[in-house]
């Protein structure tokens, strides 16, 4: 451990840049949920915030952590993990008030919103690389020395931000922890969109009471094509299931436990993805598993599709209104006026800023840097496929050998977005990654466990993708250690 060779107050005096004001610097007495520490806030030109922590016991090491959705909070409470584990620790807001500017509100211009593009662009990744960049020099400063290592942790928005900071700035960290990355920011809200208008109110509308007879339907095809009927999917892209075949058509009056043909064509239209009108895929759909029934906070059952259709239907409606388009419509846009033909084009521009699609990484390898990448197979918020997609391609583009070198991708069976669902979801991803870039150890199997009532009920492998785990075939099937990676 390492200590200050400065007073915190004493940063106060410092100068970390004309586009930097520090808005506020603090000591705090070390607490029984945080140790002592000195807290930094202030913004970066034009209204990107922040916070930095410095631990007084610091393990010299960096960490920035990421956001959720739209951002526009400082994520505090993921800051303060890092620094009860020693990190010097910092979070931006990525340049916009989530409270005075909701969803995408802050990227449509106006009289009182002068800096729109700018932050457009510093929700995309410039504000995570400055923020990172100053709290580099705040930690220089304090401890009077470097960190020896910088990571990045981030889930959702978090896991986009890490594979932009990977692609455009790989001299800014050393290890990457990227789960559930939206990285296909446009593509991803096009589906919330395309879901809603296939599955929301109308006539194809999927109700909730529908969704029991869904999720039998699928768990009743797939579950136990591991060998296991044990309420995970371990490879969901191994299971054929067809809407047409696998799920019951209504052939009189309509009932929970069947589905009209409208339905059934809107379920097929989900799962396989957004279409043109020439039948060309634009974006993955979503493989089985979300179907799954789980508690909400309220302790009530409900499925990942009725939990999440909605959230991210939300999400895309408000990028449409703000910021998918050169002159936006604001709030009078009509979701149903969309146009995949037409539209998806459209995006392009905004694309160039905020989707994290690049394949090329050899410059984090370069460095010497690793990234573990994660992802629930059943995310009914952000397809699994995304990820999938992109390791491939990265694979392609680098060389398979040359890709798992660095780049590692773990899909969780039964987790759905960044955690919860009925897998296996509690994984130390942070822990995997620093032993690979400080020791050399390179994850093949990590893992991981199910949490109910703070109770640990399951644990199971949670392999390196393409492999999955395969039981042994004795003891318990809620023990990982009688469960093996297996290539099939």
């Amino acid at each position: 451990m390492a200590a200050p060779v400065i007073e915190c107050s004493a940063l106060t005096t410092k100068s970390f840049g004309a586009d930097v004001k520090i808005e506020s610097v603090k000591a705090v007495a070390a607490a029984a949920n945080l140790p002592a520490h000195c807290e930094v806030r202030g913004v970066i030109w034009p209204e990107a915030r922040f916070v930095v922590k410095l631990p007084t016991a610091w393990n010299e090491r960096f960490q920035m952590v990421g956001n959720g959705g739209w951002a526009g909070t400082i994520t505090t409470a993921a800051v303060d993990t890092a620094v009860r584990l020693g990190y010097a620790s910092t979070s931006t807001d990525t340049g916009h008030d989530a409270q005075k500017e909701p969803g995408a509100i802050f990227a449509m211009k106006t009289d009182s919103n002068p800096n729109a593009l700018r932050k457009i662009i510093d929700h995309g990744y410039l504000s995570v690389h400055e923020t990172a960049l100053l709290a580099k020099k705040i930690i220089r400063t304090y401890y009077g020395a470097d960190a020896k290592y910088s990571y990045w942790v981030g889930c959702s928005t978090g896991g986009r931000q890490g594979l932009m900071e990977a692609q455009r700035y790989p001299e800014d960290f050393d290890g990457y922890v990227i789960g559930a990355p939206v990285l296909n920011l446009t593509g991803l809200q096009t589906k919330a969109v395309y879901n809603w208008i296939q599955v929301g109110p109308g006539p194809s509308e999927i109700k909730a009471e529908k969704l029991v007879a869904l999720e039998a339907a699928v768990y009743g095809k797939c579950d136990a094509l591991d060998g296991l009927k044990d309420g995970l999917i371990e490879n969901p892209l191994a299971c054929s299931f067809d809407p047409d075949k696998d799920l019951t058509k209504c052939s009189g009056t309509e009932t929970a436990s069947c589905f009209t043909p409208a339905q059934l064509t809107a379920i097929k239209h989900v799962y396989d993805g957004v279409r043109n009108s020439k039948g060309e895929l634009l974006f993955p759909g979503f493989p089985v598993g979300p179907e799954a029934f789980m508690p909400d906070r309220t302790g009530k059952r409900i499925s990942g599709w009725e939990s999440n259709l909605i959230g991210s239907f939300n999400l895309g409606d408000t990028f449409m209104k703000y910021m998918a388009f050169d002159n936006p419509t604001g709030a009078s846009y009509d979701y149903k006026s969309f146009n995949v033909d037409n539209d998806v084009a459209r995006m392009q521009k905004v694309g160039l800023i905020i989707n994290a699609t690049i394949t090329d990484l050899t410059a984090v390898k370069a460095r010497g840097a690793k990234i573990v990448h994660y992802h629930g197979w059943a995310d009914p918020g952000v397809t699994s496929r995304m990820s999938v997609d992109y390791y491939e391609a990265a694979k392609k583009t680098m060389g398979e050998k040359e890709t798992t070198d660095f780049y590692r991708f773990f899909p969780v069976p039964g987790m759905f977005h960044c955690g919860g669902g009925p897998g296996c979801g509690d994984v130390d991803w942070l822990t995997a990654v620093v032993n690979w870039v400080e020791k050399g150890v390179a994850p093949e199997m990590l893992i991981g466990g199910h949490v109910e009532g703070g109770k640990t009920t399951r644990t199971r492998p949670i392999c390196m993708y393409p492999t999955v785990a395969r039981y042994k075939g004795s003891g318990s099937i809620d023990e990982a250690a009688n469960f093996g990676c297996s290539a099939k």
